[in-house]
């Protein structure tokens, strides 16, 4: 017996080794579906922290049984998603923390300043500045709660009645609260956190009012995008107040949606709308124009489940590149969060496949609908 366990120990100690990751391998799953170009790939998700740091255990000798090596961190409610650098942050709603994973590096953690006076109750939405700083939305602590990149805690945003944070915004200067409570976006001095102004209220035109806000974005050229659930639509803000107008509607035809949550902009002023209620992402560009839409129910892979936030980057593309199909080049990186099912986090690339003329294509069928709509008009007649 004990030349067995001689024999054992040496397959026990090397047995323990660290976890790896390796890249997910599965059929393309592509949108829109062939013959249609593709233009994006669904290319992993993640459900819990065994997705990104890998199945290790290692056995402990004394008690000769498998003992996890770290342990498994798993999300409850996720809602909102923000990506800076290499990581990305998703807030849970009902566990009250953030989880902080960097992919390239195989780390899933939780937000290290996540106790005392930076304590999170609901965290729902969240941003990061241009130096890495992080803003959570909090409607349990009814504040805007800051920590700088290495997740230690900063100061807070408030004002002075109770408001109902649901999402926030950050350029160099000021911090833009989206307020549930009195349907408005509050406007905050970055650096000494003085309320300024309410945005959202000044359209004459009642379709154009914050009702039921959840989620904004904003663009490059200080632009809010707010996603209006009370009216199914998308509202124009301008950093002045200034409404600009809106676009969508309730319904469920083409650029129309039925619970709109999450909103991003990308770098190529392209514009993204969940929503919940169809459970896919609805693309436009910067005139307000669908594009396409993709994550749509009832695939094997891909599918959005319940979808909320979404954060896009063109930010470590190199490290995602590694999961798009050969000959796919990936422009931008989309993290759409998943409030259930296996993964709680899908993640896509935009991009294009080598090889295929896609101004053409759209050329041709533009030509052939104005073809078709020529003789549907002619018949008319």
């Amino acid at each position: 017996m004990r030349i067995i366990l001689l024999l054992l120990i040496p397959f026990l100690f090397f047995s323990g080794c660290a976890p790896t990751t390796a890249v997910k391998t599965h059929d393309p799953v592509f949108f829109p579906t062939a013959p249609t170009p593709p233009r994006v790939q669904f290319l992993t998700g993640i459900g819990d922290s065994r997705d990104v740091e890998g199945d290790g255990a290692e056995v402990s000798l004394f008690s000769m049984t498998a003992v996890q090596q770290d342990e498994l961190k798993t999300f409850t409610k996720p809602y909102g998603i923000t990506a800076h650098g290499s990581k990305f942050y998703v807030s849970d709603t009902l566990a009250g923390t953030v989880a902080v994973i960097d992919l390239r590096q195989k780390s899933f953690t939780w937000l290290k300043g996540n106790f005392g006076p930076g304590k999170l109750i609901k965290p729902i939405n969240l941003t990061t500045d241009k130096l890495g700083n992080l803003y959570v939305a909090d409607t349990g602590r009814k504040q805007v709660v800051a920590y700088d990149a290495e997740g230690n805690f900063l100061k807070t945003y408030s004002s002075a009645y109770a408001m109902k944070p649901v999402d926030v915004a950050v350029d160099a200067q000021r911090v833009y609260i989206l307020d549930m409570t009195q349907n408005k976006v509050l406007v905050f001095t970055k650096a000494t956190g003085k309320l300024l102004e309410g945005l959202g209220q000044d359209s004459e035109n009642p379709q154009e009012r914050l009702h039921l806000a959840t989620n904004m974005a904003l663009t490059e050229q200080g632009l809010l995008y707010v996603a209006n659930a009370g009216t199914g639509s998308i509202i124009k803000i301008d950093r002045d107040g200034h409404v600009l107008g809106s676009f969508g509607k309730m319904g469920d035809g083409l650029g129309q949606f039925g619970r709109p949550r999450g909103v991003a902009t990308d770098s190529k002023n392209r514009f993204y709308v969940v929503d919940a209620s169809h459970q896919n992402v609805q693309l436009f560009n910067e005139k307000d124009q669908l594009l396409m839409f993709f994550g749509n129910p009832g695939l094997p892979l891909g599918s959005l489940n319940l979808p909320a936030g979404i954060a896009v980057t063109d930010q470590d593309l190199d490290y995602y590149q590694q999961f798009a199909a050969p000959g796919f080049e990936l422009e931008q990186v989309i993290l759409v969060v998943n409030q259930v099912g296996r993964y709680k986090i899908n993640i896509y690339g935009l991009g294009k496949m080598q090889g295929i003329d896609y101004e053409a294509y759209y050329r041709g069928v533009m030509e052939r609908r104005g073809k078709a709509e020529a003789e549907q008009d002619s018949k008319k007649k």
